[in-house]
């Protein structure tokens, strides 16, 4: 018989498992055994052996790498080891604060004597603290069995919280290592390290430690995806409008909802919970992509949000008490202290993921939404009232008045304070004085007037530039009552933030019950927007940033390739242009990253010629976002426009882009992959660069914030011009659903 030798190299099928017999590999090279299957003998065993790298530490073939790095990512945010163990101990003893202190002014205080409403109590007597702090004996035969058992459910929930932390007490010292060995950073220097550099460190570390196994390296896209799995499937329900986040208020209208206790109890119930989709971190249920089971797994998915909802509601007086005493005790000093800071404003959580990139992490979040705050708190403070203004300064005035004149008397003579009510008085006319002071807005107070709606166009440009996401069907309406009203549930008073998260425990369960009518839908849209990447994974279609399939023909420049071949229809386009900036953001932050489609090369290609051409030499300047946008931020918004026309005419340098972007992608080879692949940083620099007359081929500090910015304003624009200025209100709030239990797959989730 013939003999005949066959190479066969291990190939994982699975990335998160270890290879089989990888402990008995006795090379130390990275290189795979090669084995002789000689069919000739009966006995020849079929074994695949993989040979395991021997490195420095316990980072090789790691099994849950979602988990690693998502571990990797909160040691950064967090500040290292010492701050996330001292963080984790404060919290566990303030759980113990919260219970005692509580049982404490309950049980524990005569409040008979501290109100001297007891008649054995004289009013002259001086009391002091033994005569209503009652003795330990006393306290406990006071406190009731009911209280007991919250004691004991309260201890029950420490004691899960405390193995919780040494968990991650645990693998905290792992991350620490991996810091201090792998990627030589030391905890002391974590704060001056910005995140791009520790994905760099990690990147260079993978062909080293081999962390992920099917892969000898690993881009900046495949550690977000690692991260921000999850979070990605989230935004993406949200931009398809699948999760019910509204409520209905009667008298009031709709306004959207998502508190704490709600995002939290919709990630246990689509990721996290025993029952979810997910068979583990990174792979979904094979139920879930079989179609024939849609509407078995339908059913079950209601049954586990109706019994979610149950316990919601059986647990909601236990959440409400806790949440009004854990706010209480932490804004009590503030309100204290400064009652205005209830006037302050702050984006609320719904507007944090539906104002989320795909691949977007939580510090690249918070820092593009600080950067419009002040912008976005001016174009709200320009629809104050003018007779709201004029009651709030009498009001100021009359209560400045009145405390003065007690504050003073109190200085001469301490014994007014011992009149009774009068610390109260002096408190509540401080509350409405500090409350009477933020309706009437800062340039009230530097004496310059009300501005009025006038620059409500211009302040819509300032917070769209760092938003990036609000509906193009506002421009020209920003000076509008309508349009200030809806962009106030995005960024809202503190007060109702925290007056939504009180109602939390009673509106939960209203929102998880309505949730179940959308429990088809979420079954579908696991199955067609969940694709598996090598080395990575299932994750979520939309999170591959793919142009060609998830774009929007509005949104995308005449690309040179044929729409209709890519199967893009409105069910699988991201709303709101959502797929198209989530690239140019993700391309802004990493110039280096190199997009692996076509499609994305040629987009990016496109919007950066488009981008050089955007500026024109007439007075239509200001007629677009991006011309406003650089008329206000670079040469100042008092500036007159013909003076910033001819600046620019008299300063434009030429600017040539490279040759590269005239090939196409089927002439584009390797090297003009990677040269081309640099994002929009270049494109925006250059063209920031001409508006101010300079050399554009300078070299110029990089500036992410500006380029998202700019790229972000000329995509409106793109957006705007191609629509015919027709465009319509956003899809999230005025389409309507179809039923989907008797429909094919045909059946959008959005109607058009």
């Amino acid at each position: 018989m013939a003999h005949f030798r066959r190479d066969i190299t291990y190939s994982a099928l699975n990335n998160e498992l270890v290879p089989p017999l990888a402990a008995s590999a006795e090379n130390t090279n990275a290189s795979s055994t090669v084995i002789s299957l000689d069919h000739e003998h009966d006995d020849a065993t079929n074994v695949i052996i993989h040979k395991v790298p021997q490195t420095k530490g316990g980072w090789t073939h790691i099994q849950d790498l979602d988990s690693f790095f998502t571990r990797m990512y909160r040691y950064y945010v967090r500040g290292g080891f010492y701050p996330m163990i001292m963080s984790d101990i404060f919290y566990l003893l303030q759980f113990i604060f919260i219970v005692w202190f509580s049982t404490f002014l309950v049980h524990c205080v005569d409040y008979q004597k501290l109100f001297r409403n007891d008649p054995t109590i004289s009013r002259s007597d001086k009391l002091s603290l033994s005569d209503v702090i009652l003795s330990t004996s006393e306290c406990r035969a006071c406190i009731s069995w009911q209280w007991w058992c919250l004691i004991v459910l309260c201890s029950v929930i420490w004691i899960m919280r405390l193995i919780i932390s040494i968990y991650h007490l645990y693998y905290a010292y792992d991350t620490k290592l991996f810091y201090n060995n792998a990627l030589r950073i030391k905890e002391s220097d974590l704060a001056w390290i910005n995140w791009t550099t520790i994905q760099d460190r990690v990147r260079e570390a993978q062909p080293e430690h081999h962390m992920c196994v099917q892969k000898q390296d690993i881009n900046e896209l495949d550690i977000y995806h690692r991260i921000l799995r999850f979070n990605n499937y989230m935004v993406a329900m949200v931009n398809k409008n699948l999760l019910p986040l509204q409520v209905h208020v009667p008298c009031v209208g709709d306004f959207h909802y998502l508190s704490r206790g709600l995002k939290w109890n919709l990630e246990f119930l689509l990721f996290s919970s025993p029952w979810s989709p997910w068979e583990n971190c990174w792979q979904l249920r094979s139920n879930y992509k079989d179609p024939t089971k849609r509407m078995i797994l339908a059913r079950q998915l209601e049954r586990q949000i109706l019994l979610l909802a149950l316990v919601n509601l059986v647990l909601a007086p236990l959440i409400q008490a806790w949440q009004i005493l854990y706010f209480f005790f932490n804004y009590a000093e503030l309100i204290k202290r400064s009652p205005g800071s209830l006037g302050l404003r702050t984006w609320s959580l719904y507007a944090r993921i539906t104002l989320r990139h795909f691949n977007e992490l939580e510090h690249e979040l918070r820092d593009r939404l600080n950067r419009a705050h002040k912008p976005a708190t001016k174009y709200l403070s320009s629809f104050s009232s003018p007779i709201t203004t004029v009651i709030a300064k009498n009001i100021v005035f009359l209560s400045a008045s009145v405390l003065g004149v007690l504050v003073a008397l109190s200085v001469y003579d301490e014994d007014v304070l011992t009149v009774e009510h009068i610390l109260t008085i002096i408190t509540i006319l401080g509350c409405v004085l500090a409350g009477a002071r933020a309706l009437i807005g800062d340039e009230e107070h530097l004496g310059g007037g009300c501005t009025g709606p006038a620059r409500g166009e211009e302040l819509f440009v300032q917070v769209l530039g760092h938003v990036h996401y609000l509906p193009a069907a506002w421009r020209g309406r920003a000076h509008t009552k309508d349009v200030a009203a809806h962009f106030q549930q995005l960024f809202q008073f503190r007060a109702v933030y925290i007056l939504f998260e009180l109602l939390s425990p009673l509106l939960c369960p209203l929102v998880l019950l309505s949730l179940r009518t959308r429990a088809l839908d979420i079954v579908d849209f696991y199955r067609n927007f969940t694709v598996s990447v090598l080395g990575i994974g299932d994750v979520c279609s939309f999170a591959q940033l793919d142009i060609r399939r998830h774009g929007h023909p509005d949104w995308q420049t005449q690309l040179k390739y044929d729409k209709s071949k890519g199967g893009n229809t409105q069910y699988n386009q991201g709303e709101g242009g959502k797929t198209e900036l989530s690239l140019v953001a993700f391309s802004c932050r990493h110039p280096g990253w190199h997009p692996t489609e076509p499609a994305q090369r040629q987009f990016l290609r496109s919007l950066r010629q488009s981008m050089h051409h955007a500026l024109p030499t007439n007075n239509g300047l200001n007629k677009t976002m991006l011309g406003s946008y650089i008329q206000q931020s670079i040469f100042g918004v008092n500036t007159p426009l013909p003076a910033v026309l001819s600046y620019y005419q008299q300063h434009k340098t030429q600017y040539r882009l490279p040759d590269m972007d005239e090939t196409s992608d089927e002439e584009e080879g390797p090297s003009q992959s990677a040269k081309g692949s640099v994002g929009l940083a270049g494109a925006s620099s250059a063209l920031g660069a001409s508006a101010l007359g300079l050399d554009p081929s300078a070299q110029l500090p990089p500036d992410e914030a500006r380029d998202m910015s700019v790229s972000t304003l000329h995509l409106y624009d793109l957006h705007l011009s191609q629509g015919g200025g027709n465009v319509s209100c956003c899809t999230n709030n005025c389409s309507e659903r179809r039923t989907r239990w008797a429909s094919g797959e045909e059946t959008p989730l959005l109607r058009p």
